[in-house]
């Protein structure tokens, strides 16, 4: 692969001076003089850097960048601020939303404290909420009144 690439670079010279000759002189002065100033312009910043080389200083988080989860938040923020990704992946967040997490909650009943509130304040209930609260109750006595009978023929 280097060798046929150096062999193309060799020949390259000799390509442009034949579309040279084809194109008018003004494009073939254009090519020249800019060639000939990117040429310069790269040997003198090369040779700068070679006498002046910069001194890199890194951040204190740059060591710790390969055990992302022992930063502390304090170097997050810093390596964020920088552009250096440090948070979660959305691969990461996709996983962990696919799984969920059930709340156990007692359901709303009519005779609770929560309902009474409810009720007596000035705000206006929808029913289908009025509907459902009492359902959920009149399914829980149900149940109440279902394991009242199992346990009491247990009992007989």
């Amino acid at each position: 692969q280097l060798e046929k690439t150096q062999g193309i670079l060799k020949f390259l010279p000799l390509m442009i001076g034949f579309f040279s000759l084809q194109v008018p002189a003004g494009l073939t002065i254009y090519w020249f003089t800019s060639n000939a100033f990117t040429l310069t312009q790269s040997l003198a910043v090369r040779k700068y850097y070679e006498a002046n080389p910069p001194q890199i200083e890194l951040p204190e988080y740059w060591d710790s960048l390969d055990k992302i989860e022992e930063m502390t938040v304090e170097q997050k923020k810093k390596a964020a601020a920088a552009g250096i990704a440090v948070g979660p992946k959305f691969e990461d967040l996709v996983i962990k939303s696919q799984f969920h997490t059930l709340v156990e909650r007692t359901p709303l009943r009519e005779g609770s404290q929560a309902w009474e509130r409810c009720s007596t304040s000035n705000v206006e209930i929808p029913m289908e909420l009025q509907t459902w609260v009492s359902s959920t109750s009149s399914n829980n006595k149900n149940v109440q009144q279902d394991s009242e009978v199992a346990s009491s023929a247990a009992a007989a």
